[in-house]
């Protein structure tokens, strides 16, 4: 079954009236030295250019990527029912204290991640703010369980593309459904240096579906 993502006008909306509202309220200091421009940060929205999707993110975890850092913006109750593998858990409450900020800083490319959207987007535009460059995961977890761990199979008149989106999907499915990795796993110390960002490479984007907060 083909998924279509619908992009949700009311998102951009919310996302543009939180920067507007973050620029009245900020000092003229912070707002000089800010490394992101409004109208940068509005392209970025209208273009979703700072969106990576769930099968991007399967990926990179199943290659175990360690130049990515994936963040979990909420609740520590829902974080242990169920989180991506390898995903670190700063709820959205906390995302501004000291030590996450510093976490963040570090050398990573940063995926956040919620229910749906709205919430990681707003976490979103308030970092980057801050200067601090970060990925929303579109659809969020609610896409992320419905297209990686319980894909629909494509019906019989699928085009080819689609058939190796689902055949991808299947094979991430079994992957994180059997185990996957653990945050331990991937927070393990080492000697090496910490690894530089490396830009992010994406697969061609597909449609998909967005739900939930």
């Amino acid at each position: 079954m083909k998924i279509n993502y619908l992009f949700d006008r009311k998102f951009a909306v919310a996302l543009l009236l939180i920067l507007g509202a973050l620029l009245a309220i900020s000092p003229a200091g912070l707002r000089k030295s800010m490394d992101y421009s409004p109208q940068q940060i509005a392209s970025s929205i209208a273009s979703r250019s700072d969106h990576v999707t769930a099968e991007e993110v399967a990926k990179w975890v199943i290659d175990k990527r360690p130049d990515i850092l994936i963040v979990d913006i909420r609740s520590s109750e829902e974080y242990n029912q169920y989180h991506i593998p390898g995903a670190m858990n700063i709820p959205f409450a906390k995302l501004f204290e000291e030590a996450s900020l510093d976490m963040l800083k570090r050398n990573y490319n940063i995926i956040l991640y919620s229910n749906g959207e709205t919430h990681s987007g707003q976490g979103w535009v308030m970092l980057k703010q801050m200067g601090i460059n970060n990925y929303i995961m579109m659809g969020g977890l609610n896409y992320w369980t419905k297209a990686i761990l319980n894909p629909d199979p494509p019906d019989d008149l699928a085009a080819d593309p689609e058939i190796l989106r689902y055949q991808f999907r299947k094979a991430a499915s079994d992957y994180f459904n059997n185990g996957g990795t653990s945050v331990k796993e991937r927070r393990e110390p080492s000697d090496q240096p910490e690894p530089k960002p490396k830009k992010l490479n994406k697969f061609k984007r597909q449609d998909k579906m967005a739900e939930g907060c």
